[in-house]
C-alpha cells in the first residue's frame, strides 16, 4: 500500500503552493498592498483548508471513492468523481501549458512547443508510473534546491542596488477597496483553494493525525514565501511594471546586475519554473487519473498514466491557441470553477457529518429500543 510521511507530506504541498505562484504578482490589483491581499486570503483559506482536513479526520484511510460511496451512494459518486476528474485535469491542463509556453520564452525559444511539453510530460508519466511514494520522495530533495534558488534571487536581488522599499509606500495608500472584490477572490482561489486536490490524496498519508497541522504548516511556509517573493518584485520593479510585465520574477531576475558579475541569471528562473511546474501539474495531472481508475476501476494504473499522459499534452496545446488566451480563461474562468469544486467539498463535508450524527443518533435510539431514523 503506498505510504508518504509527514515530511514528505509538507513537501508536496508546499512546492504545491508555490509552484506557479512565482510566475505571477498575486493580488497586483491592489497595487503596492497585493502583498496585504496575500495575508488577507491566506486567513480566509483558513476556512477552506479546515474543510480538506476534515475529510481524513471523518473518513481517515478511506479513499475519496470510498468517502463518496459512503456519503452519497455509488450512483451519485460517479458523477462527482467525473466532475472532481475533469477539474483536474483541467487545473493540470493549465499549469502544463503555461510552464511549456514559459520555457519555450525563456530557454528554448528555437523548440516546438508541442515538444517542450513531451518531453516534459515523459519526466512526469515515468516518475508517476513508479509511484506516488516516489512523486513525494523527489519532493524531498528538489524542495530544499527550489528553496535556496529562491533565496538566492531575493539575496541577489536587495543586493542589486535597484532595490527600493518605498515601493511599497504608502500602506493603504488607497484604503481598503483595492484590497477587496474580484482581487481577493482570486488569491483566495489560487492558490489556496487549489488545495481541494489533496483530498484525493489524504489516505496516503501514513500518520493520519497530523495531517491538519502539517498542512497549516506548509501553507504557513509557502505563504511567506509568496509574500517575500511579492516585496521584492514590488521594491525591484515598482507597483505599475510588475502589473504590466508578463513574467514579474523573470524581469526581476534578468535585471540583476551586482558589479557586472552576477548578471544573467535567468537559469534560476528556468530551474524554479520547471521544479515548481512539474510538482503542480503532475499532482493535479494523478489525481484526475485516480478519479477514473475509481470509476472505471481499471487495476493497471500505470497503464491508464502512460496512455492519459501522451494524449495530454496533444489535449493542452489543442486548448490553448496561445498564452493571451490561456491567461484569458485562468484569470476571468478558472477561478469560478474552483469556487464552485470548493463549494461541492464543503457541500460533501455537510452531507457526511450529518450521515455520522444520524449514524450515532440511530445507534442510541436502537440501544433504547426506539425506532431509527431514516
Amino acid at each position: 500500500m503506498i505510504q508518504i510521511t509527514k515530511i514528505q507530506l509538507f513537501m508536496l504541498i508546499m512546492l504545491f503552493e508555490v509552484g506557479s505562484t512565482t510566475l505571477f504578482a498575486l493580488g497586483i490589483g491592489a497595487k503596492q498592498d497585493a502583498w496585504l491581499v496575500v495575508i488577507l486570503a491566506f486567513f480566509i483559506s483558513t476556512g477552506l483548508i479546515w474543510v480538506y482536513t476534515q475529510f481524513p479526520r471523518i473518513c481517515p484511510k478511506q479513499d475519496f471513492s470510498e468517502i463518496l460511496n459512503s456519503a452519497v451512494g455509488r450512483k451519485l459518486a460517479i458523477p462527482l468523481l467525473f466532475i472532481y476528474g475533469a477539474y483536474f485535469f483541467d487545473s493540470a491542463s493549465y499549469n502544463f501549458y503555461e510552464f511549456g509556453a514559459l520555457i519555450k520564452m525563456t530557454a528554448l525559444p528555437m523548440t516546438p512547443i508541442f515538444v517542450i511539453l513531451y518531453f516534459f510530460m515523459l519526466v512526469s508519466i515515468y516518475i508517476l508510473s513508479l509511484g506516488f511514494e516516489v512523486l513525494a520522495r523527489t519532493g524531498e530533495i528538489l524542495l530544499p534546491v527550489f528553496i535556496i534558488f529562491m533565496v538566492s534571487i531575493y539575496i541577489f536581488t536587495m543586493f542589486s542596488g535597484e532595490f527600493d522599499i518605498n515601493e511599497l509606500l504608502p500602506i493603504l495608500g488607497n484604503g481598503m477597496k483595492p484590497l477587496l472584490g474580484k482581487t481577493l477572490f482570486d488569491v483566495v482561489f489560487f492558490p489556496f483553494g487549489e488545495l481541494v486536490v489533496f483530498i484525493v490524496f489524504w489516505h496516503f498519508v501514513s500518520e493520519q493525525e497530523v495531517i491538519r497541522k502539517i498542512t497549516f504548516l506548509a501553507v504557513s511556509f509557502s505563504t511567506f514565501l509568496i509574500i517575500f517573493s511579492l516585496i521584492i518584485m514590488l521594491a525591484f520593479l515598482g507597483p505599475d511594471l510588475t502589473a504590466n510585465t508578463e513574467i514579474p520574477l523573470l524581469e526581476t531576475i534578468l535585471s540583476i546586475n551586482i558589479a557586472n558579475f552576477f548578471t544573467n541569471l535567468d537559469l534560476l528562473a528556468v530551474l524554479i519554473m520547471f521544479i515548481g511546474g512539474f510538482f503542480k501539474m503532475s499532482l493535479h495531472f494523478y489525481a484526475g487519473v485516480l478519479a477514473l481508475i475509481w470509476i472505471f476501476k481499471i487495476k493497471d494504473i500505470r497503464r491508464a498514466i502512460l496512455i492519459l499522459g501522451l494524449m495530454f499534452p496533444i489535449f493542452s496545446n489543442m486548448r490553448f491557441e496561445n498564452m493571451a488566451y490561456h491567461r484569458w480563461l485562468g484569470f476571468e474562468v478558472h477561478p469560478y470553477v474552483m469556487a464552485m469544486i470548493n463549494l461541492m467539498s464543503i457541500l460533501l463535508l455537510i452531507v457526511i457529518f450529518l450521515k455520522k450524527k444520524v449514524a450515532i443518533l440511530n445507534k442510541r435510539r436502537k440501544s433504547d429500543g426506539n425506532p431509527p431514523i431514516n
